[in-house]
Parts: C-alpha cells; structure tokens; sequence
C-alpha cells in the first residue's frame, strides 16, 4: 500500500494563461453547502474544476443510503465521466462546504485538449491519480482491518490535503465520523471509538473540527498487513 502521494491538482500546475483559456469557454458559478452540483443518472455533458471550496461525491447503497465515495477540493478536477465517453453520471456531486466551481462543456473541453498538449498531460496525471487512489482503496477494503483502513485514508488525506504546522500536519477540511465511516466501509460509532484511542495514543488531535496527524510514523505502525491467508475482520 502506498502513502505520501499528494498530487498536486490540474489547476495549480496550469499557468494564468491557461486558466483564462478555460474560463473563458466554461462556466463560473458558487454553490451553497449542501447544494446539488449534478446526480447519479444524469447525463454527462461537463466536467468540472474546484476553484474554492470542496465536493462530496457520492453514490447509493442497496438501501437507498447516501454512501461519500471521494471528495475534490480546491484545484482538482472531477466529472472525468464527460471524458471517458459514458453517457450518464455514475456518482452524485454535492458542495461539501461552499464552493466554487468552474464548468466546462464536453465539446468546448475536447477542443481545448486538441490544442494544448500540456493541459491534456496534466488532465491525463489527475485521471491517472484518481485511478491509482480507487485501486489503493480496494486493496484497503479488502486486506486490511478496522483500524488498518482509518490510519490508511488519515494518511492520505493529510498527505492529500494537510498544511504543516507546530502540532503536526493539520487537514484543513472538516470531515466528519460519518464520511470517514463510508471511506472505510465501517460505521459511524466504529469510526468513533477508533478515532477515540488514536488521540488518547498521541496519534492525531482535532481543532475546530479539522484534524491534525500529530505522530505520522506511529499512524503508519497502525496499519496491520494481514499474513497471507488470515481473516481480515
């Protein structure tokens, strides 16, 4: 399993140039918290880039549940479907906190790409980033436990996401049990009750709802890889 990885996002390795170019055949808009961006099943005609703020995405469990799959903060990129071809939504998008985003036609984004070589390579890494993240996510899933599974994303979302300070390495993002439950396919009190120990063990602290990686090579040491064969629980 890998950890440290932090991409960048497409935005902040474009120049001003660039950005202008997108703006100037997209669409700017704010979207209040909580706010629908587009939903599972509809159809795939843009895709979009945070300019400020964060996105939940998500999709539904056999029960109808709401379940957060992955987020896109600020200068990262989401709604690949509109790239790939597919014809309908395959999560929701809603506004994690207020944001604001920048949206781009199918059409007028193909065109730009058939243009700029360095935009396409930079839309390529960020694609082939979010690819890589899934498939770490499913080894997580499948081979470790617990408490395994909620070290693993802390890391990746302070390497993701984390701004370094006195403390530690501080995640400036408000998530709360529940979406870390669904990130690791476990519960809310589960989620809880982890959390719970790795404070009262020096691990991680929070403030003001943001949590900050206090001991990261403890955090690491946290992560149990299962021996070839055993039950993961």
């Amino acid at each position: 399993m890998r950890f440290g990885q932090r991409p960048m996002g497409v935005l902040k390795s474009l120049t001003l140039s660039q950005l202008d170019d997108l703006k100037a055949v997209g669409s700017v808009r704010n979207y209040r918290k909580n706010e629908s961006i587009f939903e599972l099943g509809q159809p795939t005609d843009a895709i979009y880039f945070v300019m400020r703020g964060r996105v939940r995405l998500r999709d539904r469990d056999w029960e109808g549940r709401d379940i957060t799959v992955t987020f896109a903060a600020e200068g990262e990129a989401f709604g690949f479907e509109a790239l790939a071809g597919t014809p309908r939504r395959v999560v929701s998008a809603t506004a994690a906190e207020s944001s604001e985003l920048l949206s781009i036609s199918t059409g007028a984004l193909t065109d730009i790409l058939a243009r700029d070589d360095i935009l396409t390579r930079h839309l390529l890494r960020e694609s082939a980033a979010l690819m890589i993240h899934m498939q770490e996510r499913i080894k997580m899933l499948a081979f470790l436990d617990v408490p395994s599974r909620l070290a693993g994303t802390i890391l990746w979302l302070a390497d993701r996401y984390g701004q370094r300070n006195e403390a530690g390495l501080e995640v400036p993002y408000w998530f709360t049990h529940q979406e870390m439950a669904d990130l690791i396919g476990s519960t809310r009190e589960t989620v809880t009750t982890v959390l719970a120990d790795f404070k009262r063990s020096g691990l991680i602290d929070s403030r003001n709802h943001h949590f900050v990686v206090l001991d990261r090579p403890a955090v690491v040491n946290r992560i149990r890889l299962p021996e070839f064969g055993a039950k993961v629980e």
